[in-house]
């Protein structure tokens, strides 16, 4: 018998070891951070984003004000409070299920359901949401019609755009 693959007439590869390399599970899990409007409460997560989603049930859609809320799952164990009000105030939406928000601007900021391991944390709250792109759509039928459509129905316009510039700004604290 030969000591030579039959296809290329040469001997067969002899089994190396690789060379040391540090394993992808050691490097440090990228850290992220987010706050609410105001700056008083802060947070940073750690790890691979999980579950990036919208919801539009009936909750999101009361909570933010808008059509629906892009959730983001981190572990719960890496979550780390960071600012000057500490952690958020927390309400109770769900006999299992706590939302943490500012007590002070009225951001929305974080969900965790009793017994799990995940926090999910609003993905317009981090500060950078780079990589996270939802990948469903919870309550798609509960969603405002023009949803199911489009997101953006116009143009963009940017803030920059004279048109912008030349509406009037009413309300608010310095109104």
């Amino acid at each position: 018998m030969s000591n030579t693959s039959p296809a290329l007439g040469t001997p067969p590869a002899v089994a190396r070891p690789l060379p040391a390399t540090k394993a992808v599970s050691d490097a440090p899990p990228p850290v992220r951070t987010g706050h609410c409007q105001c700056g008083r409460i802060s947070y940073q997560v750690s790890g691979v984003p999980d579950d990036p989603h919208l919801c539009s049930c009936a909750h999101e859609t009361r909570i933010s004000g808008g059509p629906a809320v892009l959730w983001v799952g981190f572990p719960l164990d890496s979550l780390i409070w960071t600012g000057p009000g500490g952690e958020p105030k927390w309400y109770a939406t769900h006999p299992t299920l706590r939302r943490g928000f500012c007590p002070d601007c009225g951001t929305h900021l974080a969900s965790v359901a009793d017994g799990s391991s995940m926090v999910m944390v609003t993905g317009f709250s981090l500060t950078d949401q780079s990589g996270i792109e939802p990948l469903g759509h919870s309550h798609r039928e509960n969603a405002a019609p023009w949803m199911r459509i489009t997101l953006a129905p116009g143009p963009i316009v940017l803030m920059s755009d004279p048109r912008v510039a030349a509406i009037p700004v009413t309300g608010g604290p310095s109104a």
